[in-house]
């Protein structure tokens, strides 16, 4: 019995106990300085998009237990606009983001056009929008 709730708490937990096993080493190795506050901050500002494109995927996940596999390759579409749209086109930047946005919302109405009206499964509109917008950008 006793060996079966070791494993059990192995099986459970064994992402958390991986990244115990990774943050100990890189702090061992950079003698703490990937744990100080500046390094700690850094990291969370220069990954702020990631945590919201997952708030959006958790959203689609707890809604209709789906996942959205174009998420990626839309924002990477999006941010390709928004830097012709920039640079090549001298666009001011609030008027270019206020585009990107509209193009992003049509992006994602579309898809949801196919996957609620049409009724055709999302893994397969997402992962045509994933290809799509990928090849686009």
């Amino acid at each position: 019995m006793n060996k079966t709730k070791g494993l059990d708490f192995i099986k459970r937990y064994t992402m958390i106990l991986v990244l115990i096993v990774v943050t100990a080493f890189f702090a061992w190795r950079t003698g703490g300085a990937i744990l100080l506050p500046m390094n700690v901050s850094s990291l969370i500002s220069q990954n702020a998009y990631v945590f919201i494109l997952a708030t959006g995927m958790l959203l689609c996940i707890l809604t209709g237990g789906n996942i959205d596999l174009s998420v990626g390759s839309v924002v990477c579409f999006v941010g390709a606009i928004g830097a012709v749209l920039m640079v090549n086109m001298k666009m001011n930047m609030w008027l270019a983001i206020l585009i990107m946005f509209a193009i992003g919302t049509l992006i994602g109405a579309f898809q949801g056009f196919w996957i609620a009206y049409v009724r055709i499964p999302p893994f397969i509109v997402t992962l045509a929008g994933m290809l799509a917008f990928r090849g686009l950008s």
